[in-house]
C-alpha cells in the first residue's frame, strides 16, 4: 500500500506540475500561500495544508487560481491518506471547472486508495475523455486497477498503452518486463 501511496502521491503531483514521471500540468502562481500550498503538493514528503487553506479563504485569489489551490490541497490531503476531504476538494475544483481532467485523475487516485476500484477506473475515464496533459499516467493507473483486480491481460495492455504514449516511462517498462 505504501508503494501505491507514494505513486499515486508522486503521479497526482506530477499532475499538477510539470515534473518527471507523473501527470497533471495545472500550475499555482501568485498569492504566497498558494504557491507554497503548490510547493507542498510537489514535496514527496509534506502533509502541510495551512498554506492551502489559507489561500483558498484569500478572497484575491482568481477563481482559477482557487481552483488549482484546491487540487493542491487534494493531492497533499491524499498523501496523508484523508480520502474524504481530498475528494470533497477534487470536488469543489470540479464545480469551478468540470471539465479539468486532473481534478478527475486525482478524484480517481482517491478511490484507488480507498479501494473504490470502479469508481476510480470511471474518474481516469473521464480524465482521458476531458484531454488530460499526461494520458499515459491515466492509463498507468488504469492497470493498477486491473492488478488489484487479478485482470493481469488488461493491466498489461494499460500499461502497454502508457508506454506508448510515453516510451521513457519506467514505472510502466518495469510492470510489462515483470509481466504484470
Amino acid at each position: 500500500m505504501t508503494a501505491k501511496l507514494a505513486f499515486l502521491s508522486m503521479i497526482s503531483t506530477l499532475a499538477l506540475t510539470a515534473n518527471a514521471a507523473a501527470q497533471m500540468s495545472v500550475t499555482t502562481f501568485g498569492a504566497t500561500d498558494a504557491a507554497a500550498c503548490y510547493q507542498n503538493a510537489n514535496s514527496e514528503f509534506s502533509g502541510d495544508t495551512d498554506p492551502c487553506d489559507k489561500a483558498i479563504k484569500d478572497t484575491g485569489l482568481t477563481r482559477g487560481d482557487q481552483m488549482k489551490t484546491y487540487v493542491n490541497r487534494g493531492i497533499i490531503h491524499n498523501r496523508n491518506l484523508d480520502l474524504d476531504a481530498a475528494i470533497d476538494d477534487f470536488n469543489a475544483a470540479l464545480e469551478i471547472d468540470d471539465g479539468l481532467a486532473e481534478a478527475y485523475l486525482n478524484r480517481g487516485n482517491s478511490f484507488f486508495l480507498g479501494g473504490r476500484f470502479d469508481d476510480a477506473f470511471a474518474e481516469y475515464e473521464t480524465a482521458l475523455a476531458n484531454d488530460i496533459s499526461k494520458p499515459w499516467a491515466a492509463w498507468y493507473n488504469i492497470g493498477l486497477i486491473h492488478d488489484a483486480k487479478k485482470q493481469p491481460a488488461k493491466a498489461r495492455e494499460a500499461y502497454a498503452k502508457a508506454l506508448a504514449l510515453k516510451p521513457d516511462f519506467v514505472l510502466a517498462q518495469q510492470k510489462l518486463a515483470r509481466g504484470e
